[in-house]
């Protein structure tokens, strides 16, 4: 295996996040889905039930959904207990950062996102979406009271 320069690995590491977000939201949703179609299933499943007069084996089968979702969330769970691999390449991606902004980035300044800088006491104040639309509303009845 080629070295790979430090420029390869920030994007090898960016690459990783990324992808693991992904999948692991693209999970996230399959099982809520999967999760959906089981009730509406049983729901359905009870209404049939009722007519037939087989309420036992439907409180059986309902039974035997819940633990196997159950266990499902729970390895789930364990596994994102178990093995935080985000945390991992974002901690070796911040060394990095630490590094590099003490050898060559001293004098490189940038703004904070808004969404980030909101966070920070030290950075400017940023309006939330409730005080930009109240500032608008003032401005509109200045604008109606100087026509007037």
């Amino acid at each position: 295996m080629t070295q790979m320069n430090t420029t390869q690995k920030v994007q090898t590491c960016l690459e990783f996040i990324d992808q693991r977000l992904e999948t692991t939201s693209e999970q996230t949703i399959r099982i809520a889905e999967m999760i959906i179609n089981d009730i509406k299933q049983l729901t359905e499943g009870y209404q049939t039930a009722l007519k037939t007069g087989c309420l036992h084996q439907h409180s059986e089968h309902v039974r035997t959904t819940q633990m196997n979702w159950v266990n499902q969330l729970h390895d789930i769970i364990l596994e994102q207990t178990n093995r935080d691999l985000n945390g991992q390449v974002i901690q070796a991606l911040q060394k990095f950062a630490a590094q590099l902004n003490a050898q060559q980035i001293k004098y490189a300044d940038f703004s904070l996102p808004s969404a980030v800088a909101r966070e920070h006491n030290d950075e400017h104040e940023y309006l939330n979406q409730a005080e930009i639309e109240q500032l608008m509303a003032q401005q509109n009845l200045f604008d109606v009271s100087v026509r007037h």
